[in-house]
């Protein structure tokens, strides 16, 4: 079991995927240590520290010991210092053995970088709005091809109506995380198939180095008829309530010119 000893401000931005947040010092208590180190120095800022989370140890204890029981727990913190360490001793105290992340989340994060640059053997699967890609990118992870699907990581469908029936978009950096768990899981020798994105997705941007790969990558492109993919348009998008799709589409206004916005909103089905 992971704990993340960081702030809750710190984990709500992103932590590593599977996390638990105990933190050592909340949001408050952060902010008046760091402002005691900067005025008045390490020693202070410790006094302060212990002052501040010392009546609280037996619950942080009581949480790992109702969360973990006899298991070993993993711990972290920005850079592996003194709030990770302060967490181990206390568990230790339980006699549940305790691993730190060396150097702490701070470098998590440069091994999370570090895979968007490794080269990938990646294969495009590619196809106009309702062609059914997600689909097929599904039914190829089934038959144990080596599949990511970038819009589930992203809670977001890829078209502009790809809001829709979807969970809030993670933020940028826990996308990263979790896009980092995924690729650090695949064999790089093999195929690796992502379906053909545009470099935003919603309010998620694909890495650089990664998405450089995609665009240099073969594209396996699917040809679908207009009326089945009209048809599975309809079927995605079309149990949505009226004013929902009407929203969506206002946000496309641009692309579709003032005329083609009237018309659709003012279409009635016949």
């Amino acid at each position: 079991m992971l704990f993340d000893t960081r702030s809750e401000k710190e984990f709500e931005k992103a932590c590593i995927p599977g996390a638990i947040s105990l933190p050592l010092l909340n949001n408050e208590h952060r902010h008046i240590i760091g402002t005691i180190y900067k005025e008045q120095g390490r020693e202070a800022a410790v006094l302060k520290g212990f002052e501040l989370v010392g009546p609280v140890f037996h619950e942080k204890l009581k949480t790992v010991r109702d969360l973990a029981g006899d298991k070993e727990v993993f711990v972290y913190c920005w850079r592996g210092g003194m709030r990770s360490n302060i967490m181990a001793w206390l568990i230790q105290m339980l006699g549940i053995k305790v691993t730190l992340l060396e150097k702490g989340y701070k470098s998590y994060r440069q091994w999370v970088i570090q895979q968007f640059e490794k080269p990938y053997q990646v294969l495009i699967l590619g196809g106009m709005t309702g062609s059914g890609k997600t689909e097929v990118l599904q039914k190829l992870n089934t038959l144990q091809e080596q599949t990511i699907d970038l819009e589930h990581l992203a809670c977001h469908k890829g078209s502009a109506f790809g809001l829709l029936g979807m969970p809030e978009q993670p933020r940028q950096e826990y996308f990263e995380n979790m896009l980092a768990e995924k690729l650090a899981s695949i064999d790089a020798n093999e195929i690796l198939w992502l379906e053909n994105e545009s470099r935003n997705i919603g309010q998620i941007t694909i890495p650089e180095g990664l998405f450089s790969q995609m665009r240099k990558s073969k594209v396996v492109e699917m040809e679908v008829s207009t009326a089945e993919r009209s048809l599975r348009i309809l079927n995605e998008y079309g149990i949505f309530p009226v004013d929902q799709l009407a929203e969506q589409t206002k946000r496309i206004e641009k692309r579709l010119g003032g005329l083609q916005m009237k018309r659709a909103l003012d279409f009635n089905g016949e």
